[in-house]
């Protein structure tokens, strides 16, 4: 796709750093990009629609054909709600960012069930590719509203399931549970169950290679569906120590039974989380350009630069606490009990 000259991409609810990171890779292969609905801050060159994506008229505004449409929103594109049928036949292809989450037996599954008539499983497979079980849900509902319109020939479509996104400027930071009791003095962290567990992540980069990988082979991603995460996969105690190390700062990470730890915290796993990207490997020719290692130093350096002052401001609510004073008293409590004084 991008050896065409004058592509027009449009971007609907992509906001956030990942739609800033998509809008400059985009401009830097020539693409016209325009924004509708939720916009990344501070991008210039691309045209800004105001507009709900329920309402019609929002759509009957967009004049022309698109060659993609990327949605980052929480629904697809078509539906009672997202009426967006002036889009059919001018659009080459949507690539809809959808989640891992979708999978039964994904973190918050055991509350949510799984998609009618399908058992929900005790943890996700290992690796866990696209073909598992699914749970219900608003992820699903946005997925089946996608396939639904491209059955009806509306236009030519993909999901991309994306790994919990990690990196500067996004507003996920779940590294500053590790780097916030660094920066408050404490050299301890308490590691469930030995700190072995696996949360497959997605380093804002690669999120949006996967994109352009999409986008410049429609053709094999129209009618699938991928999994995308980074390329390889760190156990809690690597990324831990990773991060200690990116900031030059000492780390124990102390073995703790999982019953013993605050059941919130960002890290704590219940069973592993490893993607199978094997598909996107094949089709999309997805090779994720920058490294775990890379990539922890990279979002380390940032956040440790922002400090929790600049960083509270950017954070969404549930992430404010690992910001602000985490309260590491109960942990403490833990680490004492079991090692004879936590420090």
């Amino acid at each position: 796709m991008f050896e065409d000259a004058h592509l027009r991409i449009l971007l609907v609810d992509v906001g956030g750093a990942l739609g800033a990171a998509l809008v400059q890779a985009l401009r830097r292969v020539g693409a016209e990009v325009t924004c509708l609905g939720q916009a990344p801050e501070a991008v210039e060159g691309v045209r800004l629609l105001p507009g709900w994506r329920a309402r019609p008229e929002t759509w009957q505004a967009l004049r022309g054909a698109f060659d993609a449409v990327v949605d980052g929103g929480a629904r697809g594109l078509d539906g009672p709600a997202h009426p967006a049928r002036e889009l059919r036949h001018r659009v080459g292809l949507v690539v809809q960012l959808g989640t891992w989450r979708v999978y039964a037996g994904s973190l918050d599954a055991p509350t949510c069930g799984a998609a009618p008539g399908v058992p929900a499983p005790d943890r996700l497979p290992v690796p866990c590719p696209e073909g598992a079980p699914l749970r219900d849900g608003e992820a699903l509902g946005a997925e089946d509203g996608l396939w639904n319109a491209r059955a009806q020939g509306g236009y030519p479509a993909t999901v991309l399931r994306l790994a919990p996104l990690y990196g500067p400027g996004v507003r996920l930071a779940r590294e500053w549970h590790v780097l916030g009791r660094l920066r408050a003095g404490r050299r301890q962290l308490g590691l469930p169950d030995g700190g072995g567990q696996l949360l497959h992540r997605l380093y804002l980069d690669n999120a949006v290679h996967a994109v352009l990988c999409a986008l410049n082979h429609p053709r094999e991603a129209d009618g699938h569906t991928f999994n995308v995460g980074d390329g390889r996969i760190a156990t809690l105690a690597e990324l831990a120590a990773s991060l200690a190390a990116a900031v030059e700062r000492p780390l124990e990470g102390v073995p703790l039974p999982r019953a013993v730890l605050d059941t919130h915290s960002p890290f704590a796993v219940p069973a592993p989380v490893v993607l199978d990207l094997h598909r996107a490997r094949a089709r999309l020719a997805y090779v994720p350009p920058v490294d775990l290692l890379t990539a922890l130093e990279r979002t380390a350096r940032w956040l440790w630069a922002l400090g929790p002052d600049d960083l509270l401001p950017t954070l969404e609510p549930y992430w404010q606490r690992y910001a602000c004073g985490h309260d590491y008293l109960a942990e403490e409590a833990a680490l004492a009990r079991w090692t004879g004084g936590g420090r």
